[in-house]
């Protein structure tokens, strides 16, 4: 799978490379049936000393008896052994959803497949057509570009974005909408707001990477302000939204505030 970065200059340059969290992790004890369980099986912010860390992201989904993998990581063999720690059983998850196409997003795609090869891959459009172009695109796999339910409470806001072409997983439960990105190359309010007015969800919740990085703390509190305006409670940003900018975000939401991390469980109900 072709990588989109040279990871280590941009590292070394924003002196991101892992970090630890000094955060406890989320007990699930006490949570109930109905509560969105979202574990973080790749990350390059560390909550679970027993997992690797490492530039990338990928997390798996639970919801109501219904499973979902979001994004595949950048080194196949850390995903496969933090996977393996996480007991989780790639057997029986039905669907991968992919943000977008840069390698530290999808390097554990081939082993998914080759684990679960009935499994569904639902890609944004301009991978899928990327894939298609180079013989790589998965057998099982739906292109998705507009807004659009998957199936159960899993629903795409499309890649179809001015900024960058990039699917947000939403989410649907009794109480509002979770909001998962990889990236939020195009921009997080954009996203939420797809999912507002192009979905009908009220997003509550927002996890992921945010692309904050070079941003300004000015415009990061300007962003979480607008966040908080369309009905954001909480809000967990990593991967690649930048020290400073989770720090700013941290201080405008609070209690609201929630760290990320490598082998971290979050409980939203």
């Amino acid at each position: 799978m072709k990588s989109y970065f040279t990871l280590t200059g941009l590292l070394l340059l924003l002196g991101l490379s892992t970090i630890a969290a000094v955060e406890p992790l989320v007990s699930s004890s006490g949570s109930r049936d109905d509560a969105v369980h979202v574990t973080i099986i790749y990350d390059n912010y560390q909550a679970n000393t027993d997992l690797e860390t490492d530039w990338g992201f990928a997390c798996l989904v639970e919801y109501q008896g219904k499973q979902l993998l979001f994004d595949a990581g950048r080194d196949p063999e850390l995903y496969k052994k933090n996977v393996s720690l996480l007991d989780i059983h790639i057997k029986e998850i039905p669907s991968l959803f992919i943000s977008h196409e840069h390698g530290d997003h999808t390097a554990g795609i081939p082993w998914i497949i080759e684990i679960n090869p009935s499994v569904l891959c639902y890609l944004p459009a301009s991978y899928a057509e990327q894939l298609k172009a180079s013989g790589l695109l998965p057998p099982n796999s739906k292109s998705v570009k507009k807004p659009s339910h998957l199936y159960g409470p899993f629903y795409s806001t499309g890649d179809d974005f001015v900024a960058f072409r990039e699917q947000g997983l939403v989410i649907k439960t009794d109480y509002g909408g979770v909001l998962i990105t990889g990236c939020g190359h195009p921009g997080v309010v954009a996203m939420v707001r797809v999912a507002e007015k192009e979905l009908g969800i009220k997003i509550h919740t927002v996890i992921g990477g945010l692309h904050l990085m070079s941003t300004s703390e000015e415009d990061v509190e300007l962003i979480a302000a607008n966040l908080k305006e369309m009905g954001v409670k909480q809000i967990c940003p990593t991967h690649c939204t930048g020290d400073k900018s989770i720090a700013a975000i941290k201080a405008s939401f609070g209690d609201g505030y929630i760290m990320g991390g490598t082998g971290k469980e979050i409980i939203i109900q």
